[in-house]
């Protein structure tokens, strides 16, 4: 690939203060709403001292908590003896979920120990789930009650090449796996000739575990071994192209774990939901021409002025050949959409195409930067995340895994995914999606679902409505 041209000192200085103010922001929003405002100032006076060399040389502050959560035996495994070796049980009424963490302790941005996208996110969200619990929880903590596949053997890498290059180009790979030995400046360069992208010795490795570990988490839930999961992971992917890194993302988890499962698993069809505010350009690139796969993006368009800042982001993108009604997107043109929105989207759009493609497995690229608060401008709670994936559960037998893409401020973040996995644990959530359903339509009364929403949000699920209706049975009569 030919190296970009080189920036100017002052151009290059630029760039990374103007990195930093974002990051001061959102650790600032992270400071104040964690009660730590103080704490935060001082940080922040201390910026113009971040050293600036190789890995070894940054404190990220980033360290894992004191002492994590004791392994009590509240998740069971069978005995080795049985048929069922190492499946998961049900205990009082949860469901067998799994959830795996990757912090990618060794990717941060050298130049900016604060950007928001850094290993504490991953960091703060299993420290919250080892300490939260629930009225109905017998005392346990919201990790207790899952099965944490973190520490097992062999969670790391599960994935060859091959498995990589269903959805990357091998010159792409080549790059990418040549920053392994690169000096500092070098790996700027490289760095610089992508949209956000920041770059250390190991970052490609922390990738390839993040992509590997959701992988092997998908094998399990396929395989009957969990009922669901959530991999908790980093760097993000739904940005990564098939030959470009973009958006903090080098690989494409998602794309990657949906081919790995239709190769590799007893899997025909997958869907893939993407609710992070952003467009998951790459994930639409990279199954444009797939029939088996359903890619469902939700996200800010703005006419293509929203980032990654793309016509493509449009409801007229339906796929290509034998692929065409595969790809769905419903892009808002304004801020503050909320709950009622993302939910009329779901109930119109989502669950009718969903449903008549009938998927073997769930994938969810489940950013969280739509909630309200985060850097999205929208105002989905962590309550509504929960719903989407309740009713996400009655497709593919339950059979939903989730991934963490975007979502900045930590305490939201935390909130948005204690909220997923509880209704990944909920046993009884079929029952709980009928009387939200029930309730959803009581309170409609006569009215029609689009106008009760914003005026906006109503235009564009309609444009969407009315370009699929030709692919699929559920929309032609709605849309006459």
């Amino acid at each position: 690939m030919k190296r970009a041209a080189n920036l100017g000192s002052n151009e290059r200085l630029l760039k990374r203060a103007n990195s930093s103010l974002f990051s001061i922001a959102t650790l600032l929003d992270n400071s104040i709403e964690e009660g730590n405002a103080g704490e935060s100032v001082e940080q922040l006076a201390s910026l113009n001292c971040v050293q600036v060399g190789s890995c070894s040389g940054v404190d990220n502050n980033d360290g894992p908590p004191d002492e994590e959560s004791p392994d009590d035996g509240y998740y069971v495994g069978c005995s080795e003896d049985s048929e069922e070796a190492n499946v998961g049980v049900r205990i009082n009424g949860d469901s067998r979920t799994a959830v795996v963490f990757e912090a990618a302790e060794k990717h941060f941005d050298r130049h900016n120990k604060f950007h928001k996208e850094r290993p504490a996110r991953i960091l703060s969200v299993r420290d919250y789930l080892s300490k939260s619990t629930t009225s109905s929880s017998a005392g346990k903590t919201i990790l207790e009650r899952c099965h944490d596949m973190s520490d097992e053997n062999g969670t790391t890498m599960c994935l060859d090449e091959e498995d990589y290059l269903r959805v990357h180009l091998p010159g792409y790979m080549q790059i990418l796996d040549r920053t392994s030995c690169c000096c500092n400046d070098r790996l700027d360069d490289e760095a610089e000739q992508y949209k956000s992208i920041y770059l250390t010795n190991d970052s490609v490795e922390m990738a390839k575990i993040a992509a590997s570990s959701l992988c092997r988490l998908v094998g399990d839930v396929v395989r009957d071994k969990y009922d669901n999961g959530f991999a908790v992971i980093r760097p993000p992917g739904h940005h990564a192209e098939p030959g470009y890194a973009g958006g903090y993302c080098f690989i494409n988890n998602v794309a990657v774990a949906a081919s790995y499962a239709i190769e590799r698993l007893p899997v025909r069809k997958v869907l893939i939901v993407d609710w992070d505010v952003h467009h998951g350009n790459g994930t639409q690139k990279a199954f444009l021409d797939d029939p088996n796969v359903l890619y469902f993006s939700i996200h800010r368009f703005d006419n293509g002025n929203f980032f990654p800042f793309s016509k493509d982001a449009g409801p007229r993108i339906v796929g290509n050949g034998d692929g065409e009604g595969r790809n769905v997107n419903v892009g808002w043109n304004d801020k503050r959409m909320g709950d009622d929105e993302y939910l009329v989207v779901f109930e119109k759009l989502l669950m009718p195409i969903a449903t008549e493609f009938d998927p073997d497995l769930v994938l969810v690229s489940a950013g969280f930067d739509a909630a309200q608060g985060d850097m999205g401008d929208c105002n989905v709670t962590p309550e509504c995340f929960g719903r989407l994936t309740r009713q996400l559960k009655t497709l593919a037998g339950g059979k939903v895994v989730c991934a963490l893409e975007g979502g900045y401020v930590r305490s939201i973040l935390c909130k948005c995914v204690e909220s997923v996995v509880l209704v990944l644990l909920d046993g009884a959530s079929d029952d709980k999606y009928k009387d939200e359903t029930k309730s959803f339509y009581k309170n409609l009364g006569d009215k029609e679902m689009l106008d009760c929403i914003d005026s906006s949000a109503a235009k564009s699920i309609r444009e969407t409505m009315t370009v699929h209706s030709q692919y699929w049975q559920c929309l032609k009569k709605s849309c006459k």
